[in-house]
C-alpha cells in the first residue's frame, strides 16, 4: 500500500459545484497513473460515510439526485469503478486514531494518520487528497509526534514522494531497483545495469547521495537534452516561435548538462575506435546496439554512470545504460 485517499478533503461546502467536480476528476486521474504504474492505493470504509455536506455522507453527496452535485454519467461511472474495487484497508487494519494536526489544520483524518504511523515505521506511505487542500509534504502531527507525509496531487508531488520513499525506507540496491520506476519514471533503465552497483568502487553508500541526485535530474530534463531542437541552453528559457530547428550538437548537450548542474561528457573518439574499448561500452535494447558514450563522473577518477540518449525502443525515455568503476580505456 503505498497510497491511502485522505478523507477530510471532500467537504463541501456547496459552492463552485463545476471546480468540486474537477478536483475529482483529478484525484480519478492521479489514481489512474498510480493503476498504470503498479502502485497500490486503498481508502477507508470512513470515507463513504463521512460527513462531507452538511449532514450528508459522501455516499449520499455522489448518489442522491436530489442534492445539488448531480455528476455526469461518466464521472459517476469512474467513482463507481474505484469504489467497488478499491481495498479498504480498515477491512485489515485497526485504526491507528482519527486525530491529526495536517500542517496549521486539525483533522479527523485516519488515513492521515495510517499514513503517519508508517512513515515512522520506515514505510513510506501518502495521502492522496483531492486537490485543493493539501499539497506536497506536509507535518503531521498525531498524539505528539511528528512525521513529514506526501500529499500528492500531481506529477511533480508524485515524483517526490517515491524520491523520498528512498530515505524513508532507507533503500539499498535492491530498494532502489524497485523504486526507481516510480521515482524516475522518464527514465529507461537497462535490465542488467543494477548489477553494476556492486562495482562501484566504495559500493552503491559511497555514490549514494550522488546518485539519487543525478537520476532525479535526468528523469526531469535528461530526455529534453537530448532531443530539443530550439537551442535553448534551459527548459526554463520561453521557447521560441517561428524558427528554424537548431542541430543538437555535443557541445550544446554538455553546455545543457553544466547548466543542469551535471559535468557530461562524450567520450573521446579513440576510445570508439578501440575494439575493445568500444564494446564495454556497447548494450543492446531490442535490434539495436547502443554505444553508450555519455557519462558521468561521481569523481574525477572513478565510478561512472553512463547514459544513451532516448531512441525508439526505450518509449523515447533516456536510457541508464552502465554503472560502473571505470570502463577501460585505449
Amino acid at each position: 500500500m503505498r497510497f491511502v485517499l485522505e478523507e477530510t478533503s471532500w467537504a463541501w461546502d456547496g459552492n463552485d459545484r463545476a471546480a468540486y467536480i474537477e478536483r475529482i476528476e483529478q484525484l480519478l486521474d492521479r489514481l489512474d497513473v498510480a493503476y498504470e504504474r503498479g502502485e497500490p492505493y486503498a481508502a477507508s470504509r470512513e470515507l463513504l460515510v463521512q460527513r462531507v455536506f452538511g449532514e450528508h455522507a459522501l455516499t449520499d453527496l455522489l448518489w442522491n439526485p436530489d442534492l445539488p452535485l448531480k455528476v455526469s454519467p461518466e464521472v459517476r461511472q469512474r467513482i463507481a469503478a474505484l469504489f467497488n474495487t478499491i481495498r479498504y484497508w480498515d477491512d485489515e487494519l485497526e485504526w491507528p486514531g482519527m486525530k491529526a494536526t495536517i500542517g496549521d489544520r486539525d483533522a479527523l483524518s485516519l488515513s492521515a494518520v495510517l499514513a503517519h504511523a508508517r512513515v515512522a515505521e520506515g514505510m513510506a506511505t501518502a495521502c492522496l487528497p483531492l486537490p485543493g487542500t493539501y499539497h506536497g509534504l506536509c507535518e503531521v502531527i498525531v498524539d505528539g509526534r511528528k512525521e513529514f507525509v506526501h500529499f500528492v496531487v500531481d506529477e511533480s508531488s508524485h515524483r517526490a514522494f517515491f524520491r523520498d520513499a528512498l530515505e524513508v525506507e532507507r533503500a539499498d540496491e535492491r530498494g532502489l531497483q524497485a523504486l526507481a520506476p516510480h521515482a524516475f519514471p522518464d527514465l529507461y533503465f537497462l535490465e542488467d545495469v543494477w548489477d553494476g552497483l556492486r562495482h562501484f568502487e566504495g559500493g552503491y553508500a559511497r555514490v549514494h547521495d550522488d546518485l539519487h541526485r543525478l537520476l532525479a535530474k535526468l528523469d526531469d530534463h535528461g530526455a529534453w537534452v537530448f532531443t530539443d531542437a530550439t537551442g535553448r541552453l534551459s527548459p526554463e528559457e520561453p521557447e521560441p516561435t517561428n524558427e528554424p530547428s537548431k542541430p543538437v550538437t555535443n557541445e550544446l548537450i554538455e553546455q545543457r548538462f553544466r547548466g543542469l548542474g551535471l559535468t557530461m561528457a562524450p567520450e573521446k573518439p579513440n576510445v570508439r575506435a578501440d575494439g575493445k574499448c568500444r564494446r564495454a561500452r556497447e548494450r543492446v535494447l531490442g535490434n539495436r546496439t547502443l554505444y553508450c558514450e555519455w557519462h558521468y563522473k561521481f569523481e574525477p577518477h572513478i565510478n561512472r554512470a553512463h547514459i544513451h540518449p532516448p531512441v525508439d525502443e526505450s518509449g523515447s525515455k533516456l536510457i541508464i545504460a552502465i554503472f560502473r568503476d571505470h570502463l577501460p580505456l585505449p
